[in-house]
């Protein structure tokens, strides 16, 4: 029964946005991280290198990031709301 609860669809496909959210921020922080780490002394030349060869464009992914950061805080939210609730049905019963 509790396998059913935890292995319903929901549950697993809130597990999968949380992984796929954990992967898409990891690989946004790469990009971003790769644009400062230039070859030149300061952030702001390497910025300026990036955005001048069009590699990254580091406003839209730290765009990016804030939107998978959100999307992986509300959906953590609710799985959490989803196992509260299945501990209180559990409890109750």
């Amino acid at each position: 029964m509790i396998q059913g609860l935890l292995g319903s669809e929901l549950v697993v496909g809130l597990r999968q946005a949380l992984d796929e959210g954990a992967v898409r921020s990891r690989e946004i922080g790469h990009r971003v991280a790769n644009a400062s780490n230039q070859v030149s002394a300061s952030f702001e030349g390497a910025l300026d290198e990036a955005m001048a060869e069009g590699e990254v464009d580091l406003e839209t992914e730290m765009v990016n990031l804030a939107d998978a950061q959100l999307r992986f805080e509300a959906t953590s939210q609710i799985l959490k709301e989803v196992y509260g609730q299945i501990r209180a049905s559990m409890r109750s019963a």
